[in-house]
């Protein structure tokens, strides 16, 4: 078989005072059309459907109607985010699986028993499902998003070992030595087998590699950007670039073919980039957003000349300004300019002064910014 993995689509995600539904109804439909021309069997979204727990109703229509047109040429399965209501996101399981539609919002899956297909059947079991098309057969542990707050009963003493029983129980109702194994979560990972030094830094949500159990490949979402952690454990990232700290990030989506093994990253064209530009003057500020083409734009300026209410509606009636610093002048300027730097860059400054201008691993800036409440990219 064939398995397209992509996560993170925060449907219902704006840039404010934008909407970003058009694209992402573009960015779907490049998938919907990918996973015809590939032929995929299976498509899986691994968590974050919408990016809130109470989506819009044109965002629950759009994630919808995505799901229906990639139901009409593989099984599609989608679990919950930390974004998502589990609840809210099962709702329509009994609607769903008659159209070939997963929906794995809690963490009982045995009642997901359909047969989406001729020649294809799928079996619910608690921890996950097994799918038989065509004499092949896939076992999908499916593991949405946990919290420390689901330690158990009784609470194990660390998150980890929490996370590793968990996936370990899953792993023996549904992997098998017949067929191919897969783990489709919702985690915050580091890219090796222990936390080390890094877990003084703080969230017990970082998890090692060493929770997960063995299988052929494990489709994660949760972290924006695209990560390779191990050669079968993988982050395929968001379908769109959601903040600036990213802009420069290239979208995808994983192909993975159970029987060659083979992991193919596919690059995504659709959606509108975002670009940076920081002006000392207003004429470079309207230059720079005439220049954008279809791209949102952030401006940072940095002038002592300053943005009448008038210029800065000049600047919004372009239609492409999505964020203005202005940069702080005077005496205290360098201090202030800070407020006016992203929290990766500035954590970034701190550990290099605390450590000899060492710069931090990526999987301690993503904690970091899990820490402070900011894009994991």
């Amino acid at each position: 078989m064939k398995i397209l993995h992509t996560s993170d689509w925060h449907l219902g995600k704006r840039l404010p005072p934008f909407s970003r539904e058009d694209e992402q109804r573009e960015i779907l439909q490049e998938i919907v059309e990918l996973a015809r021309s590939e032929k995929i069997d299976v498509t899986i979204v691994a968590g974050d459907v919408f990016d809130v727990s109470v989506p819009p109703a044109s965002a629950e229509e759009l994630f919808y109607s995505a799901a229906c047109e990639l139901s009409r040429t593989c099984l599609t399965v989608a679990i919950a985010g930390n974004h998502d209501d589990g609840d809210r996101l099962k709702a329509p399981d009994l609607l769903a699986k008659v159209s070939g539609i997963i929906l794995a919002g809690g963490f009982d899956c045995s009642s997901l028993s359909c047969s989406p297909f001729s020649g294809g059947e799928v079996e619910g079991r608690t921890g996950g499902i097994v799918y038989r098309k065509n004499g092949e057969r896939l076992n999908l542990l499916l593991c949405p998003y946990l919290t420390e707050s689901r330690k158990g009963d009784p609470a194990a003493p660390d998150f980890a070992e929490y996370v590793r029983g968990v996936l370990k129980e899953r792993a023996d109702d549904v992997f098998s030595a017949d067929g191919c194994n897969m783990t489709v979560a919702h985690l915050f990972m580091l890219g090796s087998n222990s936390i080390g030094e890094e877990r003084e830094l703080g969230s017990a949500k970082l998890l090692p590699l060493s929770v997960l159990p063995e299988c052929d490949y494990v489709a994660l979402g949760h972290v924006h950007k695209p990560m390779k952690l191990k050669e079968n454990v993988r982050y395929c990232g968001s379908i769109l670039g959601y903040s600036f700290d990213a802009a420069d990030i290239q979208r995808r989506v994983i192909i993975y073919d159970t029987v060659t093994k083979e992991i193919k990253e596919v690059p995504l064209k659709s959606g509108r980039k975002l670009v940076t530009a920081r002006v000392s003057s207003f004429d470079e500020a309207l230059e720079a957003l005439k220049g954008a083409g279809d791209n949102f734009v952030k401006i940072v300026y940095d002038s002592p000349a300053p943005l009448t209410a008038s210029k800065t509606s000049e600047l919004e009636r372009t239609g492409k300004l999505a964020l203005l610093e202005i940069v702080p002048q005077g005496a205290k300027r360098e201090t202030k300019r800070r407020a006016h730097r992203s929290a990766r860059e500035l954590f970034t400054e701190f550990y290099g002064t605390r450590f000899g201008g060492e710069k931090p691993s990526e999987s301690l800036v993503c904690e970091f910014l899990e820490l402070v409440g900011e894009e994991n990219v």
